[in-house]
C-alpha cells in the first residue's frame, strides 16, 4: 500500500513530463499558474529590491558627498592661494615704491626692514624693527618710508632696533622750509596726537600754513630734502621770539608695515 502511494505521484509526473515535451498540452496551464503566481513572486523578490535600492542610493549620495567635500577643500585652497598671491602683490607694491623713493639719497646705502612692534603713549611713541647690528644698524640711523622720515635708531641688538618717531616728545630732528630754507628743529608733541612742533624759527620769518618742512642733515650724516611734515597752524601770539608752528607727519605712523634704514654714505 505505501509502494502504490509513492509510485502513483511519480507515475503521474512522468506522464505530464511526457506530455508536456512531446504535445505542450499543459502550456496554457503553466502560463495560468504563472500569471496566478507572479504577484507571489513580486512580493518574495521586493525585499531585496529594495535593499538593492537603497545600496545604490546609499552609494550615489556618499559619492556626491565626498565630491562635495573635494570641491570645497579646492575652493578653500584657491581662496588661499588668491590671498596669497594678493598680499605678496601688494608687498611688491610697497617695496617697489619704498625703494624708488631711494632716488633722493643716491649717496647713502639703504637696507629695507620690516615692522615688529609700535608702541605710542603720550610721552613715548617707538617701533622695533626687524634689523639690528648683525646687519649694520648703528645709533642715529636716519629711518624713512615711501612719504617722508620716520625717526631714528635709539637703541640696537643683534637682531632688532628700536626707533624713536617723530612725533617723540623726546626726538629732535633740524629740518628746513622747502619754500625757502628756513630752519627749525622739530619736536615731539607730549599728546595723544600724531604732531610736531617746529622750534627756534624767529617771528619775523616766512612760514605759511601749507608749507613743506624737510631734513636739513645739519649736524647729522643722514641725508637733507626729506620730507618731514606738512604745516598746520601757526601762532605768533606768545609772549616769545620765536614762532610756535605745528606740523602734521607726512608718514602716517599707525599704516607703517616695511621702513628703509639710512646706514651711511657710500665709499
Amino acid at each position: 500500500m505505501r509502494l502504490l502511494k509513492l509510485l502513483v505521484p511519480v507515475l503521474l509526473s512522468i506522464i505530464l513530463i511526457v506530455l508536456d515535451t512531446r504535445f505542450s498540452y499543459l502550456d496554457n496551464f503553466k502560463k495560468i499558474t504563472l500569471t496566478l503566481f507572479s504577484p507571489i513572486y513580486v512580493i518574495v523578490d521586493l525585499p531585496s529590491q529594495v535593499i538593492d535600492w537603497v545600496n545604490d542610493k546609499g552609494a550615489d549620495n556618499e559619492a556626491l558627498i565626498s565630491e562635495n567635500d573635494y570641491l570645497k577643500g579646492q575652493l578653500i585652497e584657491l581662496k588661499v592661494r588668491l590671498q596669497t598671491y594678493n598680499n605678496l602683490a601688494l608687498e611688491n607694491q610697497k617695496i617697489s615704491k619704498l625703494l624708488d623713493s631711494s632716488y633722493e639719497i643716491p649717496n647713502h646705502d639703504v637696507l629695507l626692514a620690516r615692522i615688529k612692534s609700535i608702541a605710542q603713549s603720550r610721552l613715548s611713541k617707538k617701533i622695533v624693527i626687524d634689523k639690528g647690528s648683525n646687519y649694520g644698524v648703528a645709533l642715529s640711523q636716519l629711518i624713512i618710508s615711501s612719504d617722508g622720515a620716520v625717526g631714528q635708531v635709539t637703541q640696537v641688538t643683534p637682531m632688532f632696533a628700536t626707533v624713536r618717531l617723530l612725533t617723540d616728545p623726546t626726538q629732535f630732528m633740524p629740518v628746513k622750509n622747502s619754500r625757502n630754507g628756513i630752519r627749525g628743529i622739530t619736536k615731539g608733541m607730549a599728546s595723544t596726537e600724531k604732531g610736531m612742533m617746529v622750534e627756534y624759527v624767529p617771528l619775523d620769518s616766512d612760514v605759511k600754513v601749507g608749507d613743506l618742512f624737510l631734513t636739513s642733515g645739519i649736524g647729522n650724516s643722514y641725508p637733507s630734502g626729506y620730507l618731514v611734515g606738512r604745516v598746520t597752524s601757526i601762532d605768533d601770539s606768545l609772549d616769545v621770539s620765536f614762532l610756535s608752528i605745528t606740523l602734521r607727519p607726512a608718514q602716517n605712523m599707525n599704516k607703517l608695515e616695511m621702513v628703509l634704514i639710512v646706514k651711511g654714505k657710500n665709499d
